[in-house]
């Protein structure tokens, strides 16, 4: 049987808090959230964290709050552990006395932590069902729109040398903090000269391959000598786990960095020099970081490029609640979680839109006809696949007959033969030499000297066809124009409230910041949907004494 948690109650108010507090104005965020929301659900999905016995932790919804704050104002858990001490309309906003001073950044960050990603999301829906229910969203007429934001995290792209280095050095400092014996050994047993050797200014391409092989060998040395009988005996006697586990996962993240980055002349022979692999060959899902794995290279277009992770983001067109928000690696096409993301939402709330808007990274084919099945359609933009990359003639001229599965070029030749492509989801339609050899434009459409013009129809060619005819509509236009609306609120959750550069390295821990912040971004709406407008500024009563001193 669980017994119920009992949490820490703060002593009753003093005359001095109450005097305090009562002249204060009232905070335009702040007091409006306490009126509004009700956080008590924090504490019932967060007591199984807690122990019945011993001291009386602080409610989680308090604490809940606290992230909340940090949030909005962007806090590091330092900067929030000042603000409690000093801001009384923070402590006003908490519950808790004028000379209070606890809290401070240690406690922030643990219980970040010990809440973990999938208890902020919980609370991030509660939010989201308490503004479903006074009418912020939820119509079955509604829209929801879906985009994504670069997050750059707290970590450096490096090359090839210094990151085997980097992720080398790492292995060793958790040693020389956490079993001193172990590195001991190490220094001694291990020839890490390598490790500290500097290049000329004036060093040859020869110098800096030979540098590299010489570290990528200590690097293996160094794996190889964890598997010696003696060492392996001693790292399995290591009396914290949790340490035993982080040199484990150093090590891990070093072996995969070598496979990524190096190769050994011959393969048979573990001597011989290592060079580095040219940066065309190296893996699309390469680790370029070594204390953020998960970091992957992205690019936003043809020039703009970045280190970190991407910010998936849902919302209801209505007044703009968001939804749903997850990361996402940089590297990750946009659109191919878009169904999780909805069917997420759909799943929790019991509510479903009429219409997804997204940009063209959305509109695959397989969302399309999948939320059709659902009963909801997908809004976005039709890629141009139809341009011919050598200048040639367009495959938009050609006609496709979906009942007899044949294509027609301008010059009115057909032809059903195909080849079926699985990994282009689709088929590639083959014109004969013989129907393309006399034809008086065929310089403008194909330079095949073994057979006709290809034309490539996807799987969801209907899809794609109907798509294009409601585009073209006013309703289509109109929704379109609509997508628009999700800029300026990521433009929120990026700029001001701080994903757009987090402090944390994990993935884990941005989703955290990612739920936290939606949970923020849909409290100051429940304000303003409440007021009307969300208006930042305080409002001062005046006493009619006050008011006859300033009359004269």
């Amino acid at each position: 049987m669980t017994m119920a948690v009992a949490f820490k109650q703060f002593e009753q108010l003093t005359f001095a808090d109450i005097e305090v507090y009562s002249v204060l104005p009232e905070h335009p965020i702040w007091s409006k959230v306490e009126e509004l929301v009700d956080f008590s659900f924090a504490d019932r999905i967060c007591a199984h964290l807690y122990s019945s016995r011993g001291p009386k932790p602080y409610a989680p919804s308090i604490k809940f709050k606290l992230h909340v704050i940090q949030r909005y104002y962007n806090l590091s858990d330092r900067e929030m552990e000042e603000r409690v001490i000093g801001d009384l309309f923070i402590k006003r906003f908490l519950g808790v006395p004028v000379s209070f001073m606890g809290f401070d950044h240690s406690t922030i960050g643990l219980d970040r932590d010990r809440l973990g990603s999938a208890l902020f999301d919980a609370c991030h829906h509660h939010i989201l069902a308490q503004a479903k229910q006074k009418g912020l969203w939820g119509d079955n007429k509604d829209v929801w729109i879906v985009d994504s934001f670069v997050t750059q995290g707290n970590a450096v792209y490096r090359s090839s040398y210094r990151l085997i280095k980097h992720a080398f050095v790492r292995v060793l400092n958790h040693l020389k903090r956490s079993y001193r014996q172990l590195f001991d050994r190490a220094h001694t047993e291990l020839d890490l000269r390598p490790l500290t050797a500097k290049l000329p200014p004036d060093a040859t391409p020869e110098d800096l391959a030979v540098a590299f092989s010489q570290l990528v060998l200590m690097a293996y040395e160094l794996l190889h000598w964890f598997e010696k009988d003696s060492i392996r005996d001693l790292f399995w006697t290591w009396s914290y786990p949790e340490r035993r586990l982080v040199s484990l996962e150093h090590q891990a993240i070093l072996f995969q960095i070598l496979m990524e980055n190096a190769y050994p002349e011959d393969p048979n022979d573990p001597h011989v020099p290592y060079k580095k692999i040219e940066r065309k060959k190296r893996l699309k899902d390469r680790v370029g970081s070594a204390v953020d794995p998960e970091k992957r290279n992205g690019a936003k277009s043809k020039t703009v490029q970045f280190f970190g992770d991407k910010v998936q983001v849902v919302i209801s067109e209505t007044n703009g609640i968001v939804l749903n928000a997850e990361p996402i690696a940089g590297n990750e096409p946009d659109g191919e979680r878009l169904q999780e993301l909805v069917s997420a939402v759909m799943k929790e709330h019991n509510a479903k839109p009429e219409y997804v808007l997204g940009d063209s990274a959305y509109g695959y084919g397989a969302h399309r006809k999948a939320l059709t099945k659902e009963g909801m359609q997908l809004v976005a933009p039709l890629k141009s696949v139809g341009v011919n990359a050598k200048g040639l003639m367009s495959s938009d001229l050609f006609h496709y007959d979906l009942e007899t599965e044949s294509v027609t070029c301008p010059q009115g030749q057909v032809t059903t033969q195909a080849h079926d492509m699985r990994g282009e989801l689709g088929k590639q339609y083959i014109f004969a030499k013989s129907q393309c050899k006399n034809c008086p434009v065929r310089t403008e459409c194909t330079t095949s000297k073994k057979t006709g013009r290809t034309i490539f129809i996807s799987d969801y060619y209907a899809e794609f066809k109907q798509a294009e005819v409601f585009n073209a509509t006013d309703e289509g236009k109109t929704l379109l124009q609509k997508r628009a609306n999700i800029e300026r609120k990521c433009n929120e959750m990026k700029n001001h409230n701080g994903l757009g550069r987090t402090r944390l390295r994990s993935r884990e821990k941005r989703r955290i910041d990612t739920k936290i912040v939606a949970a923020v971004t849909n409290l100051k709406q429940i304000v303003k949907h409440a007021q009307g407008s969300l208006t930042l500024s305080f409002q001062r009563k005046r006493g009619s004494g006050q008011l006859r001193a300033f009359s004269g």
